[in-house]
């Protein structure tokens, strides 16, 4: 390197072309560069130049910079970003020049102007040039002056620069360059100007010269400007973030609402219409018995039966614009987002239509998607019904707080009633704005507490009216006078006084009623739902879906149940139950000890009772006793619990059905003898008679079940079995429920033939199977709901069961006089002999095992009565003690039974219809038959021995279809060989006997000879092979 001024940099000749091209840019723009009178036109031209240049791609570039003389040599890579060393802050200047890159870009802290002399100066005269040039210079203020010149020759390979610094002797520099080139070519000058160091120079602007006036008119100008452009900077900025918003929210909204399905007009009528509304049950006479204990109470209302006041004070109150806008208002809703994302509680901007559709359609979750669809099904909401069918529904759905009996109340209705004792239509402003008011917070509003007392403070409720009363006057529903007649008005003077909750909802009556309404509703959605109900039944959890959701359904529906019971009857019967109760046992006590905690528990066992009146002809259960202290025990046994029949279903079970199979005749004998029979386990099955007696003896079906023996019982139950007799079906013809009652598996054994099952019945149940009988074989069926309303009053259930044939009018009747003897002389004579008035009745009477339970069933032609008597052994198990000093179990029962029937003909003479009477069909007739074998008189042949069986005889019925049999040797029921030789031997011997007496008489008697001759002839007739005897079965 050359120790001079100028410094040669060879550039390749990769880009010899493109700085061929370079230099055609600078000679063809250079006149007008120079030739340009003012700096922006200079400036112009300059980015013309500019221009031009980022369109040659530029392979490498030398860059110099003069340190003391030093010159270094740079070289960049093709399609490499030039990057220039910064002078340091020491220089008083720095370099400003182009950097040139593929992409065309600009440094910032640079600027290369480029400048050439025409071809046709002389050399000589580039001195002069350069002088012009930096007189030329564009005016770009004092930062700006010329620093070098670069001189450039080409010849056909290379191009070659030289650096001239000042002092400037360009001609040494040209006439070098020119000899190290050999080039003939005029050299191009290209000036570089470079940017001072800024901190050269500084001017400040001075107020000096101003007055205060204008200092401060200044500032106030100055200020006013950056104000102005700040708020329309944050205008633009809100506006750009609000359509940016607005899109967002369009779309989100969207989305959310994307999978939500619109619900049709009848899905959202049916919605807005589920309200909770108090059912109320009914006696038969439609005096209500109470109404059904609920969360709410509440009774829908229109709204024509609505004050103005109340309108327009919720209207004004809660939503001014609710008759113009779509449903929704679009700013309220911007609100309530806002409070969502602050607060995370969206309450607010919610019309009355949102409000209706956020109670009943949509849960009550504060999210965006539970807000989107509240929006959108509120617009679909003021699409389907009218203004005035979505404020009617909004009053009859919002809670208004408590009335004066403490119940939580919903709807106008209850709450004008509830609180001030009027209706809706009735209420004064006052009163409107009060109840207005409440929905907003009902139970800080609300003048009442739970019990229905009054609450220490009305403050917060007379403060809410009057807010209700300012907005309806500024809203123009009211006038001046009006409103300051209101705000001066004393509210609490109207509330109503305290009022005792019914208690008829803490009885046996209620809880009997209400379960009954529950499960005719269960029935009629299992049927719905197309199930069979006993399926249902045998499910546990099944069965407790549908009891609950039926329970809500009445708690919830608004029903109104209409029962059949008779409030004279039912009351007689609580009183008569309580009165006659002391004499059924001994009230036992003790301590109960939890064997897994160990908590004691003190208790006291009575005897408890229950009784049911049905009416024979319709199946009405008049009244009914499911016990005698509610307070202390809530078992209702009247309707739900089930114990063990006893013999109380010997007549439905054993004679009804063999009776109605031919198997049997009322005459029919049957062995009393011992009976055991081997079950299939292996066990063996011996019953005895009541007090383990077994007779041994043999006598008829009629006289059987009269004395309501055991063995006679077992031994046609097992004939009915082995003959495949379908005895689940009898019963359930008679209204039994063969899920938790009887079941299939029960009637498979014999011992249930006697009452032997694991549940049982209820008294309700056997009452009204019994009545069967008295309604000539047919089951009507027994019910004590008669019938079930919706709100709208249409009827959702009506009992009208047809009467089902159990049994056939003669088999019936048959029936109908057996029990008439049990009644009379049998185990029943207890009972009849307590009546103090007549009638043609039947009864049978039960025990069971361990005289756990007494039952005692009785009708006439117009009613049924049945009862039963026991322990409910909650704690230890009892049982009736015959030496407790209070007799035999029969007495007890019946004498109970007999009291509390005459009671009730006291009452209501007329129901018991004792001057009617069974009346006999034709198709039964009455047949002499003998006393021993039930069977027409004849002949029988004993042990080769024929004999003539003539009497004694009495008469009997039976059916023309199943007349009496003829006398055989096998003619009893279901007996051994052995119980026939018994029977016979006995016959045979008491014929002997009877020879021998007559025999007796003739040897004794004095004789004249007529009287001899008279004896002797009639001796001769006695010991004929032929004998006739009367049989007198043994005595039980």
């Amino acid at each position: 390197m050359d120790d001079d001024s100028s410094v040669e940099h060879t550039v390749p000749n990769n880009i010899h072309e493109n700085e061929n091209r370079l230099n055609e840019i600078i000679l063809d723009t250079s006149p007008s560069l120079f030739e340009s009178s003012s700096s922006g036109e200079q400036l112009d031209e300059i980015n013309k130049v500019e221009k031009l240049v980022e369109d040659i791609p530029v392979n490498s570039l030398v860059e110099t910079q003069e340190e003391d003389r030093l010159v270094e040599t740079v070289q960049i890579e093709p399609d490499e970003e030039i990057s220039e060393d910064i002078p340091s802050e020491d220089e008083n200047i720095q370099d400003l020049s182009l950097n040139i890159n593929p992409t065309g870009t600009e440094a910032d802290a640079e600027t290369l102007i480029d400048a050439s002399l025409n071809s046709d100066h002389e050399i000589s005269n580039l001195n002069s040039t350069i002088e012009e040039i930096d007189q030329s210079k564009p005016d770009l203020g004092e930062t700006i002056e010329l620093s070098e010149v670069q001189v450039m020759a080409t010849d056909n390979e290379n191009a070659h620069f030289t650096v001239i610094h000042e002092p400037v002797d360009v001609e040494s520099a040209v006439t070098k360059l020119n000899d190290e080139t050999k080039s003939s070519t005029v050299p191009q000058v290209i000036p570089v100007y470079k940017r001072k160091n800024k901190e050269t120079k500084k001017e400040i602007y001075s107020l000096d010269s101003f007055s205060k006036k204008e200092k401060v008119f200044f500032g106030i100008n100055i200020t006013f400007n950056v104000v102005k452009r700040l708020i329309l900077y944050l205008v633009l900025i809100g506006v750009l973030g609000g359509a940016m918003a607005a899109g967002a929210g369009f779309g989100y909204f969207a989305n959310l609402v994307s999978k939500t399905e619109p619900p049709s007009q009848e899905d959202m009528a049916s919605a807005i219409n589920r309200l909770e509304q108090q059912s109320t049950l009914y006696y038969a006479s439609g005096e209500p018995i109470a109404n059904v204990r609920a969360d709410v109470v509440r009774t829908i209302t229109n709204i024509d039966e609505i004050s103005n006041y109340i309108i327009d004070g919720l209207v004004a109150t809660e939503d001014e614009d609710f008759y113009n806008h779509p449903g929704v208002m679009p700013k309220a809703i911007f609100r309530a987002v806002i409070e969502t994302i602050l607060t995370s509680d969206g309450t607010g901007g919610s019309t009355l239509t949102q409000q209706l559709v956020k109670q009943q359609l949509l849960s009550p979750d504060v999210t965006f998607f539970r807000k989107a669809n509240e929006i959108l099904l509120a617009l679909r909401l003021e699409n389907y019904f009218t203004k005035d069918q979505i404020i009617t529904a909004y009053l009859n759905v919002s809670p208004f707080g408590r009335n004066n009996n403490g119940d939580n109340v919903a709807g106008i209705m209850k709450a004008a009633e509830g609180i001030f004792g009027v209706e809706p239509s009735e209420v004064s402003l006052p009163q409107a704005a009060f109840l207005v008011g409440l929905p907003q917070d009902p139970y800080t509003y609300t003048p009442y507490d739970q019990t229905g007392n009054f609450v220490e403070d009305f403050e917060p409720g007379i403060e809410r009216m009057k807010e209700v009363l300012y907005r309806m006057y500024r809203e123009e529903k009211i006038n001046k006078d009006e409103y300051e007649a209101a705000i001066a008005y004393d509210i609490t003077q109207d509330f109503m006084p305290q009022e005792t909750r019914d208690e008829q909802r803490q009885s046996y009556l209620y809880n009997a009623m209400m379960g009954g309404a529950i499960e005719q509703l269960m029935l009629l959605n299992i049927q719905e739902d197309s199930f069979d109900w006993k399926k249902v039944y045998e499910d546990v959890d099944w069965y407790n879906e549908y009891y609950f959701e039926a329970e809500e359904q009445l708690r919830t529906g608004g029903y109104k149940v209409y029962t059949t019971i008779d409030k004279e009857i039912y009351d007689q019967l609580q009183v008569s139950a309580i009165t006659h109760n002391s004499n059924l046992g001994a009230t036992y006590d003790g301590v109960f000890v939890n064997p897994e905690t160990g908590a004691e528990t003190y208790y006291i066992e009575d005897v408890q009772t229950g009784i049911v009146v049905i009416e024979n002809a319709t199946g009405k259960v008049l009244g009914f006793v499911s016990g005698t202290d509610f307070e202390n025990n809530q078992i209702d046994h009247a309707f739900n619990m089930r114990r063990q029949p006893g013999s109380t279903i010997k007549p439905l079970a054993v004679y009804g059905p063999a009776i109605q199979e031919n198997l049997i005749n009322p005459s029919t004998i049957i062995p009393d003898t011992a009976y055991v029979y081997t079950l299939s386990n292996g066990n063996e099955y011996a019953p005895t008679n009541y007090g383990g007696v077994v007779s041994g003896t043999f006598y008829s079906a009629r006289t059987a079940l009269m004395k309501s023996d055991n063995i006679p019982t077992v031994r046609i139950y097992e004939q009915l079995l082995n003959r495949k007799v379908p005895i689940i079906d009898y019963l359930e013809k008679m209204g039994f429920n063969t899920v938790d009652s009887y079941t299939e598996s029960d009637t498979q054994n014999l011992p249930f033939s006697l009452g032997g099952v694991l549940t049982g019945p209820t008294v309700f149940e056997q009452t009204r199977a019994f009545s069967t009988f008295a309604n000539n074989g047919q089951y009507v069926d027994g019910y004590y709901i008669e019938r079930i309303e919706d709100v709208f009053g249409n009827v959702v259930f009506q009992q009208d069961e047809a009467p089902v044939e159990v049994f056939s009018q003669d088999s019936n009747y048959l029936m109908i006089d057996m029990l008439r003897d049990t009644m009379n002389g049998g185990s029943g004579q207890t009972a009849a002999a307590t009546l103090n008035f007549g009638g043609d009745w039947i009864s049978k009477s039960g025990i069971s095992e361990n005289s756990k339970d007494i039952w005692f069933m009785g009708s006439t032609p117009s009613i049924t009565v049945g009862s039963w008597i026991g322990y409910d052994s909650q704690y230890a198990e009892y049982v009736f003690d015959l030496n407790d000093g209070f007799d035999r179990e029969a007495v007890r029962s019946q004498t109970y039974w007999g009291n509390i029937v005459n009671d009730l003909y006291a009452l209501r003479p007329e129901m018991f219809g004792i001057d009617q009477t069974f009346t006999q069909p034709e198709t039964v007739q009455a047949q002499t038959v003998l006393q021993s074998t039930g069977t027409l008189p004849g002949s029988v042949q004993v042990n080769n021995r024929t004999y003539q069986i003539t009497s004694p005889t009495y008469e009997d019925l039976f059916k023309t279809s199943n007349p009496a049999p003829a006398l055989s040797y096998n003619f009893m029921f279901n007996a051994t060989d052995s119980d026939h030789q018994t029977f016979w031997a006995g016959i045979v011997q008491a014929i002997q006997q009877q020879q021998q007496q007559q025999q007796q008489q003739q040897e004794s008697s004095s004789s004249s000879s007529e009287s001899e001759e008279s004896s002797s002839d009639e001796t001769s007739e006695e010991n004929s092979d032929e004998s006739t005897t009367e049989d007198t079965p043994p005595a039980a």
